[in-house]
């Protein structure tokens, strides 16, 4: 029987709702994230097939039921649907503290005011020493900043900063790796 990482896929898991949580709010309803087949795998550490992968999701949930209830899994678009019973997020919202650190990068954000990409380097730095911040030529993101040794998370942050109004998208640094740098 194989061996996945299961605590890497949950704490992504928990990590993506609490995000959500954070941005707009608890309901005590179902949540859904979606996943890229190949994502997946990352997370789980290994490469399988797509019969091999709904097994592994299928001992995933068993996995996670205790935490975050009967998870409902399938597949939406070509990615696969995870959906979190309002008791999983629940859970989350009581059991999972906010990150300080993506507290502040939220507020900042959202802030009303004019935030240029200084302001969001200066809250990565209030949290580490350790803050690699790289300049892109990419209509999508126009920096890639992320903190060196994963404190206090270990996401990539693609960071859009345009006309005093920035935006985000965040992703593991395996997804970074094989999706944008092109090296898996």
């Amino acid at each position: 029987m194989p061996q996945y990482d299961f605590e890497a896929l949950k704490n992504h898991l928990i990590y993506v709702m609490k995000e959500t949580q954070m941005k707009i709010g608890y309901t005590d309803n179902a949540s859904s994230v979606n996943y890229p087949p190949a994502s997946l795998c990352r997370l789980l550490g290994t490469q399988m097939d797509k019969d091999e992968l709904e097994q592994a999701l299928a001992e995933f949930s068993a996995y996670v039921r205790p935490a975050l209830g009967e998870l409902k899994i399938s597949e939406y678009d070509g990615q696969c649907c995870l959906t979190v019973p309002a008791q999983g997020v629940r859970y989350v919202h009581e059991q999972v503290a906010d990150s300080d650190f993506l507290g502040e990068l939220i507020a900042l954000i959202r802030s009303p005011q004019k935030v240029e990409i200084e302001d969001v380097i200066a809250v990565f730095r209030k949290y580490s020493g350790k803050v690699v911040v790289e300049e892109e030529d990419n209509e999508e993101y126009n920096y890639v900043l992320y903190f060196e040794d994963g404190q206090p998370d270990d996401f990539v942050y693609l960071v859009e900063a345009c006309f005093g109004h920035v935006s985000y998208h965040r992703m593991t640094k395996a997804d970074y790796q094989a999706e944008i740098v092109g090296n898996e």
